[in-house]
């Protein structure tokens, strides 16, 4: 009991880092999706 009741305060503490997370990744999706759908990407120089 004693470890899932650590594992759980563990989880709860990286809640905020899994939701900073998930939303860099939905951010970073959209800014490609941008740039290709408006013919602005281009390679790294």
């Amino acid at each position: 009991m004693l470890l899932n009741k650590n594992l759980q305060e563990i989880n709860n503490a990286n809640t905020n880092v899994v939701l900073v997370a998930d939303m860099f990744k939905n951010y970073q999706s959209n800014v490609l999706f941008h740039l290709e759908a408006t013919d602005s990407l281009k390679e790294p120089s």
